[in-house]
């Protein structure tokens, strides 16, 4: 029987062999030196808008290097209901694209000097409270100055509304204000569906697992493995051509966020205008806008803002896209009157 190749084909096919494994350790090197200047890049704050070395720093950043504002025991204090609240007083938060100083006092993140009158309450998650922007640079600390009206930054980070309601309610701020500002974001929804423990006990617990470094040895490895493999499968995804990812639909969100607001009178009585931030790119469909039919004193309001309104790496907005949300919201004020 004769062989399948000739001694000639199987030196050819030997070769392309050899060739391919030069190949690939070749690529396999060059993804090594991607992820190590990105690394180094990443750690000086420099952020190049290169596609691979920027998609690799992003990974890098959001699943090893970020800072967790409510993972800062310098920042939070242990609440028996809301599990955490911000430590009043400043703290010190920076990750590589801001440097910042949070200031809190009993009545939220300071928007400066209130005038007089009466006030705007906003509460929300990171989006409202002000991640990676300097106290006046907020959208409540803007909305302040434009409408010449006080407002209170109750928003906490990583918040729900079931949180974000009673953090209102326990500010004793309530009697202050006439409208309520509510940031949404698409994590809400379990919080909003199931509430939180509220047991001393078990929010403690939850409060520690919060605030332990989760760090060593072995945890830098498997980051810095994950990482690589990323980097190196990266450019072949970006060939592959994906069909884009529908909106989520915000029906769920709105049945849970609608249980939560009927279930407080507080609110009943107050203008409570809500508008949605979960980062670039995930948006809703189905969005309501206007008034809503069950709840006479709640709007729904689109604040939409732009790529170029958040941080390149960090999902969270810039000074920029907190200056374009708080002049929508003025604009929102004046249109959408409570009959």
């Amino acid at each position: 029987m004769k062989p399948l190749l000739n001694s000639t084909s199987r030196q050819r096919l030997a070769q392309i062999l050899g060739l391919a494994l030069i190949a690939l350790i070749l690529y396999a090197m060059l993804s090594a030196v991607v992820l190590a200047t990105s690394l180094v890049l990443l750690q000086k704050g420099i952020t190049p808008d290169l596609p691979w070395i920027s998609s690799v720093q992003k990974n890098l950043y959001m699943q090893a290097t970020r800072s967790v504002w409510q993972s800062q025991v310098s920042c939070i204090d242990f609440d028996d209901e809301l599990i955490y609240k911000p430590k009043i007083g400043a703290c010190q938060f920076n990750n590589a694209e801001f440097r910042t100083t949070l200031n809190f006092s009993a009545e939220g993140r300071f928007t400066g000097q209130k005038p007089a009158g009466t006030g705007i309450a906003v509460i929300g998650d990171s989006h409202a409270m002000g991640w990676g922007v300097q106290d006046e640079e907020t959208f409540a600390a803007l909305l302040q100055k434009m409408a010449g009206r006080p407002v209170y930054n109750l928003a906490v980070s990583s918040y729900g509304t079931v949180r974000e309601v009673l953090r209102l309610e326990k500010s004793g701020l309530l009697d202050k204000v006439d409208t309520i500002i509510i940031q949404y974001c698409d994590n809400d929804l379990a919080e909003n569906r199931h509430g939180h423990v509220t047991g001393a006990d078990e929010n403690r617990k939850k409060f520690e697992k919060i605030t332990t470094e989760k760090s060593g040895f072995t945890g830098l490895l498997r980051m810095i493995g994950k990482t690589y493999s990323f980097a190196f499968s990266l450019p072949f995804k970006r060939i592959r051509t994906k069909a884009q990812k529908p909106p989520e639909d915000f029906v769920p969100h709105y049945q849970a966020l609608m249980k939560v607001l009927e279930s407080h009178a507080s609110l009943k009585n107050k203008r409570v205008l809500i508008f949605y931030n979960n980062g670039h790119g995930r948006g809703f469909r189905a969005y309501p806008g206007g008034q809503d039919k069950l709840l006479p004193n709640v709007e729904f309001i689109d604040a939409s803002v732009d790529r170029a309104d958040y941080y390149r790496l960090d999902d969270h907005m810039s000074p920029a896209g907190h200056k374009n949300t708080a002049e929508q919201l003025f604009k929102a004020l004046g249109k959408h009157k409570q009959p």
